[in-house]
């Protein structure tokens, strides 16, 4: 990490662009602040001054819980320059998805198909290795600027303690981030396997030895059960959650990340009952989930939205808005995400793809979800003929009708984004409009994270009553409400909690690569997959940079 952090690092001084705010900070040069400067003010009792200098630092954090870097793609600007689009390498790898078709390949259809000749995981591989190296990093990097002056923080500080949180949230995220790709999850309690090494200042630091593997997961859990503190801390009123629905709301580093990450990192790490106290705080602060008329788009609607005649669209529209997966409005779960910043719809909306973007849940997935079941109306049923292909701003001469296979997915199905929804349907189905939320991290996943720590840890009882609220919320509206007996019947707490991970978070995050890691298995692809490969290589090789960097690396 020594040579990567020399390459993004500029020197000791913080280059704060307030000189709005020079006279009321009273110092030399309003833009730069020396480290002393910085220090004086952070010591002193002036809590506007304080917040003034720290939001300079701390507030981008938000935008790195999901990097945008050229560096992530090899040094190019391009739709692989970040790290969702590492995330859905992952999820289309674990095989819970399949993409497109053998006659159709999708744009990751070489890790769908795991091709041999792709050795992403290579100590060597500058485009891919190493954009899984660079994103975490950056993170720590981003982090330890602000908490370079944050090590002496008092007690009754709730303003330095709150921005402090949010410090320590981003780098043990970074952190667990390495851990998770670079090391064996099976073998967590290791004292002699090496693990990460860890840096506290943004600077020249000179190499230091990794911790061990123990040692790395208990200084991250260490971080975030100390971010949770804090924010606790920092406001009594809330205990640090910033729940709602605005821009500062969901797009902010806040106890909810903090727990979500702490409860992540707990699961990693085996430690089931911090696992359970982290989940059970997050969920008191979400009680509701997505009501099941909201979660997707039902595969009924389909043959009335896609309705066209020789004059153009006839039919109804499905718009953004009435999906929780675009709406932080339907949404309550959301932890982090964004409010209408969003200008793309997933790349996993049936309704703008053609064939190489069809998206199907693995039937053997499928297959195991109930009738009643409202996730289970977001995948075909059937094949679907005669699907058009939208036009661009409804400059289209050309149309196309393509056969939609069977459990193909509407999840994030929309004809038109959020700022479109005056009825006029005619002005649907094209990309002329802008505006869709997105949602990152939700409760759904922290409900699951605490069904788990449940089962793992022979509280079976407890884990089924964790999941039977998941499934009385993706109910049918009308039909009898689901339960762990009536619809998973003859299996184990545990692998109800697999099972209900694969439904409920498909095509999200890297959940899905993570759990089999985890778990250590890969469930075995069902009959609709057009490749029978499995995942291999879960853990990457120490990209060369690190290692060159580094004269401790084993």
């Amino acid at each position: 990490m020594k040579s990567l952090i020399r390459n993004i690092t500029s020197g000791m001084v913080i280059a704060l662009a307030l000189s709005a705010c020079s006279s009321r900070l009273d110092v030399t040069n309003p833009n730069y602040f020396t480290d002393d400067q910085i220090n004086d003010i952070l010591n002193g009792t002036d809590a506007t001054k304080k917040a003034l200098v720290l939001s300079g630092i701390i507030n981008t954090l938000p935008s790195y819980i999901i990097v945008s870097d050229n560096r992530l793609a090899g040094g190019f600007s391009n739709s692989d320059a970040n790290e969702w689009a590492f995330e859905r390498k992952r999820v289309t790898q674990a095989g819970d998805m399949v993409e497109g078709s053998a006659a159709h390949n999708g744009t990751y259809y070489r890790y769908y198909s795991n091709d041999p000749t792709l050795t992403y995981w290579e100590y060597d591989q500058n485009s891919e290795n190493m954009g899984y190296y660079y994103g975490p990093v950056i993170k720590i990097n981003q982090a330890n600027k602000g908490l370079q002056y944050l090590t002496d923080v008092k007690d009754d500080d709730a303003l330095l303690r709150g921005y402090r949180a949010k410090c320590l949230t981003v780098k043990a995220m970074g952190y667990m981030e390495l851990m998770e790709r670079y090391t064996d999850l099976q073998d967590v309690t290791s004292t002699t396997d090496q693990g990460w090494p860890f840096y506290d200042t943004y600077a020249y630091n000179d190499p230091v030895e990794p911790k061990s593997v123990a040692d790395s997961w208990t200084t991250i859990k260490a971080m975030l059960t100390q971010a949770v503190a804090d924010f606790k801390a920092s406001n009594s009123s809330t205990s640090g959650y910033t729940v709602g629905l605005t821009t500062d709301d969901c797009h902010d580093v806040d106890a909810g990340v903090a727990n979500y990450m702490l409860a992540r990192v707990a699961l990693d790490m085996k430690d089931w009952s911090t696992c359970i106290t982290a989940a059970t705080d997050l969920l008191s602060h979400y009680p509701s989930l997505i009501a099941p008329n909201d979660y997707g788009m039902d595969e009924s609607k389909l043959a009335s939205v896609v309705k066209r005649n020789a004059n153009g669209w006839a039919g109804s529209y499905y718009n953004a808005s009435s999906n929780a997966f675009y709406n932080v409005a339907k949404n309550p779960e959301i932890i982090f995400g964004s409010v209408g910043g969003s200008s793309n719809f997933s790349a996993f909306n049936t309704l703008w793809s053609s064939p190489a973007g069809y998206y199907q849940i693995d039937a053997n997935i499928y297959n195991q979800m109930s009738d009643n079941d409202c996730r289970k109306a977001c995948f075909l049923s059937s094949n679907f003929a005669d699907l058009p292909v939208y036009s661009v701003n409804k400059t289209d001469t050309t149309w196309y009708d393509y056969e939609v296979p069977k459990y193909t997915s509407l999840k994030w199905a929309a004809t038109a984004f959020m700022d479109k929804d005056d009825g006029v349907v005619a002005d649907e189905h094209t990309t002329a409009n802008s505006k869709a939320d997105f949602v990152y991290m939700r409760s759904s996943a922290v409900l699951l994270m605490l069904a788990e720590a449940y089962a793992q840890s022979n509280q079976a009882s407890q884990a089924k009553a964790t999941l039977n609220k998941l499934l009385a919320a993706r109910t049918k509206t009308g039909a009898t409400t689901m339960t762990c007996d009536n619809t998973m019947a003859g299996k184990s707490a545990l692998d109800m909690v697999k099972l209900q991970w694969r439904i409920e978070m498909w095509g999200e995050g890297d959940w899905a690569f993570y759990n089999q890691k985890r778990w250590n298995e890969t469930p075995s692809r069902g009959a609709n997959h057009w490749s029978t490969a499995t995942v291999s290589h879960y853990t990457w090789e120490i990209p060369e940079i690190e290692r060159q960097g580094n004269p401790y690396w084993k």
